[in-house]
């Protein structure tokens, strides 16, 4: 068999070259492989850009030496992508406002940058609806749309609302429009300084209706009338005349003519028909009926017809003149004023009236040959005030108190003419006489009035017990059995020496365990008690309502004596 052929051995120095190509070429490919990287950085670290806005960011990575390294691959991503998203190439687009993190990633290690995305700004502002024809009062909602450079609608948007004259146009923040007054005004939306427009033009609210007040008025001939317009709308609301042309004409100017502002003249007894129609609708009419009278005077009406004057103080009396519709004239014309009672009362050219003495009169007044009479009363002037003098006052029982009224009238002067009338509040504890002299009659509080014509006044009256003078007994000395009660009569007397009843008295004894006393409930008696034998000193005192000592006292000598032995039996003594 053959073998194979066996393979021709290297030289060692071709095996070493190749050893060394090999290592050579390894070498050259780790050179062309970027380095690891340390550190990353993102530039610009913080950045701001709008909704739709692009901004690219550079990303660099170091190595741990801190060299930047060339072509180092990086990727790029976003925390937040509805706020903004980033491409691998590092472009960073706004998609919502808000603020998000941009990152750069490479071999682990990363960078950031704050991205901040801020609403998309308005390239233009449209206000619809616009142009807008409102009616004075009424209101329309306008709206506002922004719009970017391209053309699209920003949503989400808020708009700043002016008008160009509030006086004329309103508009309020939501965008709500209110017609103030007829004219045109300008209304802005503004966004990002970028201002929409719209003009609004306000016209005044049509006439439906309009009436003249009042519909019928007498005036003198010669005097004018200004009747009142008011205008309603179709709606029958009010609406101001003012700036609304009416004309005014009359069916009859030879009885009443009237003005461009519906003043309306008469200038002979007739009747005319005043009409007023809008310029602006007119088939708007309003009418008034205007009488001319004659301006003779037909009759006088003096006020007021009934009545009375108080003596001594004026009072003023007016007069109506009228004429032959009973129109009231205007004042101006002559008035005479007369009394056929001069001795009663007097009167002024004015109608001044005054009371010169009590009675019955009378009062003319005449204008151009017409008259009117009046009857009138002069009266005293009526009392305002009656007093009493003293106020508060106090007497004995039996005693008198002269009590005296004073009467004043509306004008505060003291008149003595008027009847007084007294009265007591209580004639069982004191009486008063027709001039106000009070006798005390009882004890105790009396109100004392006095009245005159409806008025009245009062004072208070105290009237006090007769005090006690003396206490007198029917005993000074006195004798009772030892163990028995014996009375003795008292009185009590005034200083006059007549008996006062009614009084408690007060009984007190020296020598109480030899003998005591005991008034009675009417104190006229005394029961006089022995308990040893002895003698004893009793004092017998009057008391007042108030439990005080009153009066003279008066004593008894009182002797207590044994009571008599009882007979012995027969046969045997008595005790000792």
């Amino acid at each position: 068999m053959t073998s194979e052929p066996r393979p021709f051995p290297r030289p060692a120095w071709r095996v070493a070259a190749a050893s060394a190509l090999a290592v050579a070429v390894l070498g050259g490919c780790d050179a062309l492989k970027p380095p690891e990287a340390c550190s990353i950085t993102v530039a610009p670290a913080n950045l701001s850009l709008p909704v739709n806005g692009s901004v690219t960011v550079v990303g660099t990575a170091f190595d741990c030496k801190g060299n930047s390294i060339l072509n180092k691959p990086l990727s790029f991503a976003s925390t937040n992508p509805a706020v903004a998203t980033v491409t691998n190439s590092g472009a960073v687009i706004g998609v919502g406002v808000g603020t998000t993190t941009v990152s750069a990633v490479a071999n682990g290690r990363s960078g950031t940058a704050q991205v901040t995305v801020t609403p998309e700004p308005a390239a233009s502002v449209t206000v619809t609806p616009g142009p807008v024809t409102l009616r004075r009062t009424n209101t329309r909602q306008l709206t506002a749309t922004a719009k970017n450079a391209q053309g699209t609608v920003i949503s989400g948007r808020s708009f700043r609302w002016s008008s160009s004259n509030s006086a004329i146009v309103g508009v309020d923040q939501t965008g709500m429009v209110t017609a103030v007054a007829t004219g045109v005004a300008e209304v802005t939306a503004e966004s990002d300084q970028t201002i929409g427009r719209a003009t609004i033009t306000v016209t005044e609210l049509p006439i439906g209706s309009c009436t003249l007040t009042p519909t019928a008025v007498r005036v003198t001939v010669g005097q004018t009338a200004q009747p009142a317009l008011a205008l309603r709308d179709t709606a029958a609301r009010t609406l101001p005349s003012v700036g609304r042309g009416m004309v005014w004409t009359s069916d009859n100017e030879t009885v009443a003519a009237v003005s461009s502002s519906g003043l309306v003249t008469t200038r002979r007894a007739g009747e005319a028909r005043i009409r007023a129609t809008s310029a602006e609708y007119p088939t708007v009419v309003c009418e008034a009926t205007v009488t001319a009278v004659d301006p003779r005077i037909v009759q006088v009406v003096v006020s007021p017809r009934t009545g009375s004057v108080r003596l001594g103080i004026p009072r003023t009396y007016s007069v109506t003149l009228l004429d032959s519709v009973q129109a009231q004239i205007p004042a101006g014309r002559v008035v005479t004023w007369s009394t056929p009672t001069p001795t009663v009362v007097s009167v002024t050219q004015g109608g001044i009236v005054t009371g010169l003495s009590l009675g019955t009169a009378r009062v003319v007044a005449t204008a151009e040959g017409v008259s009117d009479t009046v009857t009138l009363s002069v009266t005293r002037i009526p009392v305002s005030t009656v007093t009493v003098a003293p106020l508060q006052a106090t007497v004995i029982e039996n005693q008198e108190q002269q009590f005296r009224a004073t009467v004043t009238d509306s004008v505060g002067a003291e008149v003595t003419d008027r009847t007084v009338e007294w009265t007591s509040g209580d004639p069982t504890r004191a009486s008063v006489s027709s001039t106000g002299l009070v006798r005390g009659l009882a004890s105790g509080t009396v109100t004392i009035s006095a009245a005159a014509e409806g008025r009245s006044g009062s004072a208070q009256l105290v009237v006090l017990p007769i005090p006690v003078d003396s206490v007198v007994t029917s005993d000074t000395v006195f004798n009772v059995v030892r163990g028995q009660t014996t009375a003795f009569s008292i009185s009590l007397r005034d200083a006059s020496g007549a008996i006062v009843r009614g009084r408690s008295v007060a009984v007190t004894s020296d020598f109480p365990n030899i003998a005591d006393g005991t008034p009675n409930s009417t104190s006229d008696r005394v029961d006089v008690r022995g308990l040893t034998v002895g003698s004893a000193r009793l004092t017998v005192q009057a008391l007042d309502a108030n439990g005080r000592v009153q009066g003279k006292p008066s004593r008894v000598r009182v002797t207590v004596t044994a009571p008599p032995a009882n007979p012995s039996p027969a046969g045997r003594s008595s005790p000792p």
